[in-house]
């Protein structure tokens, strides 16, 4: 099956790669961990105060996790972060207390920042080796929409799961993330220079590449369209349960509902992820960003107006953040050279981390102030408004 993801044509490498994106992908906690949270007592604010936290930690980790990529190498970066970010999943089904809470989420952030620059940056290579380069998208569109593709059958799995005992679903998630491990290890490492590769010399590439153009306004308008998709995992399981309680749905089914909800939005993502290269060839990467923060906007505001509209809404956001991200790093990759390119990437989602980071905070004051449809809408205008600007003042893309 992953063979015939790329046509026959794809090595075994690529193959591997597959499987473990599967594995980064797949959840039982998608559907349910805002509502197990909110269960443990904690408000708006306070998943809002986590969040921020979460995004705050990326931050900082960013480059040191993406220079040690460069350094030690990406695969065993990955490694390193797969196996955290399965340690940190089983303790959150653990938690009880916001103080709990809060060292979990930082442990997890830091898992996470030693994936998010050095897969990429190792598939990159990896398809440089063999004069692919330029199909980075399609075979990062085509693993994303594998592992939604099983993320749609696990999120009701999970939200059944979850009304039988809430823990289970991060137990489970937990144990289909560690087997991206075993699947690491029989994958090639890619030798781009890291031994040569100092803190000097990762300064000097990013500041190279990301405090001008091209990269400069590209990567900030990259991070305000996915900070404006990011919102809608914080908010569309209460949404959405609110939703399902309006249609009659009993409470004591109200997470499997949430879960069946999440299956359907995840196939989407899986459909949108799969067609990216496709969506870059019609509509190339300027007119793609030229619509997304307007599309998403847009649709925000018509959600506040229209709850009903949820369904269609949500899927269109997670279309959009996870397609806005692949062209976004294919478009990175493509500018920066092979040595430092994990610490330009690295750099790059950091900038995507600082800008949710403030709008995810603000958004829990807000929605518990007025309803999370009408934080959505906030922030909708927002970005309108600010992504806007960026055209005006130095074209992005």
């Amino acid at each position: 099956m992953l063979e015939r993801l790329g046509g026959g044509r794809f090595s075994s490498p690529i193959a591997k790669y597959y499987a473990y994106a599967a594995t980064t992908r797949v959840s039982f906690t998608a559907a349910v961990w805002i509502l197990f949270v909110r269960a443990q007592g904690l408000s708006y604010t306070e998943i809002g105060v986590l969040n921020a936290l979460w995004w705050v930690t990326l931050v900082v980790s960013e480059i040191p996790t993406g220079y040690l990529g460069d350094r030690l190498g990406r695969r065993n970066g990955m490694l390193l972060g797969t196996g955290v970010v399965a340690v940190a999943t089983a303790a959150l089904g653990l938690s009880t207390t916001f103080r709990e809470f809060a060292v979990v989420y930082a442990l997890w952030a830091v898992g996470q920042t030693f994936r998010s620059g050095s897969d990429d940056a190792w598939l990159y290579d990896v398809l440089a080796r063999e004069e692919r380069a330029h199909e980075f998208a399609a075979v990062r569109g085509k693993a994303a929409a594998l592992g939604f593709g099983i993320g749609a059958v696990t999120a009701p799995v999970g939200g059944a799961l979850a009304d039988w005992r809430f823990s289970v679903p991060f137990f489970a998630t937990a144990a289909v993330t560690a087997l991206g491990v075993p699947i690491l290890l029989t994958v090639p490492e890619v030798d781009a220079g890291g031994d040569r590769f100092t803190v000097r010399d990762a300064s000097r590439v990013i500041r190279r590449h990301l405090s001008r153009p091209p990269l400069r306004s590209f990567v900030l308008y990259v991070a305000l369209v996915f900070g404006l998709g990011e919102m809608v995992y914080v908010f569309d399981q209460p949404i959405v349960a609110a939703v399902a309680a309006d249609l009659g749905v009993p409470a004591s089914a109200e997470k499997t509902a949430v879960g069946l909800a999440y299956g359907v939005f995840t196939v989407g993502t899986a459909v949108a992820s799969f067609h990216t290269d496709a969506i870059r060839e019609r509509l190339g990467l300027r007119g793609w960003f030229a619509l997304a923060p307007l599309v998403l906007g847009l649709s925000y505001v018509g959600l506040w107006a229209v709850p009903l509209l949820a369904g269609p809404v949500f899927l269109l956001a997670r279309g959009v953040a996870v397609v806005s991200l692949t062209l976004g790093n294919q478009h990175v990759n493509d500018e920066v050279e092979s040595v430092g390119r994990a610490t330009v990437l690295s750099a790059a989602s950091m900038v995507y981390w600082l800008t949710v980071a403030p709008v995810e905070l603000l958004g829990g004051v807000v929605a518990d102030a007025v309803s999370p449809a009408g934080a959505l809408a906030v922030f909708g205008v927002l970005v309108l408004c600010c992504t806007g600007a960026l055209w005006v003042l130095e074209r992005p893309v």
